[in-house]
């Protein structure tokens, strides 16, 4: 279940895009339906799915999800059961780090949204600063909790962290099927990386150079990628909030 600043700066993001109350919205693997509420509250409604019948959503329902559209069964490694171009919005808050491949979703993503949609995902941020200085030191990048353990079968991956995302790539990805990275939003912060800033005109130089082979390959992904890895948002936020948009 997300906490309250990432449901925040999701509905924030929904609501900044579409002040039309009919848009359709598809909250990937929705949890217990903290952000269909929170949207309903704002006077928007969205499906959801869920990959397991007998998983809590179902158990307990609030009076809201006794009624919304829950589509059961949804298995996100495959193929999604919707139409071509049917989803104004299409939401997946703390999933990909659950998957363990981020390309088919990104692909059904963008078959199921209509021109001009949005894909909205939420993770995990393995790249802001203090992640970056804990792998530095020790080898491993903070992943927010359900880290991936020896005790977990091979049936239950999907309940950990085990699949982090990697900006590069998942930017990547976005952008051989026509995303576009549009807007990061912040969750919450650590103190500590605000000091690490101080650090930002190094940042900026060691990246650059990191990325000149980027641009030589493809000089508008790799500019807009070096934009964004040095955008302050995704050097702070706990989670990253990529809201990205279907091109023409």
């Amino acid at each position: 279940m997300p906490d309250s600043s990432i449901i925040n700066a999701v509905v924030k993001a929904v609501i900044h895009l579409n002040k039309n109350p009919q848009a359709r919205i598809l909250d990937l693997s929705c949890g217990d339906g903290d952000i269909i509420e929170a949207l309903a509250r704002k006077g928007h409604t969205a499906e959801g799915t869920h990959f397991r019948n007998d998983d809590y959503i179902f158990k307990n329902p609030s009076p809201l999800l006794k009624t919304a559209t829950i589509h059961r069964g949804i298995d996100l490694t495959q193929p999604l059961p919707f139409a071509d171009s049917s989803f104004d919005v299409v939401l997946a808050t703390e999933v990909l780090e659950h998957l363990p491949s981020h390309a088919p979703i990104v692909a059904e993503a963008n078959r199921i949204l209509r021109e001009g949609g949005h894909f909205i995902f939420t993770t995990p941020n393995i790249h802001r600063l203090s992640s970056r200085v804990q792998f530095l030191l020790t080898g491993t990048h903070e992943l927010c909790g359900a880290r991936l353990g020896w005790h977990v079968s091979r049936d239950s991956l999907y309940t950990t962290h085990f699949n982090p995302v990697y900006f590069p790539v998942i930017h990547t990805l976005l952008y051989q099927h026509h995303l576009r990275v549009k807007r990061l939003y912040v969750t919450s912060f650590i103190p500590w990386d605000c000091l690490l800033l101080l650090l930002y005109p190094l940042l900026v130089t060691a990246t650059g150079l990191e990325l000149t082979h980027f641009v030589k390959r493809s000089r508008d992904g790799g500019k807009d990628l070096l934009r964004w890895l040095l955008n302050p948002r995704l050097l702070l936020s706990s989670q990253l909030v990529v809201v990205t948009n279907k091109m023409y």
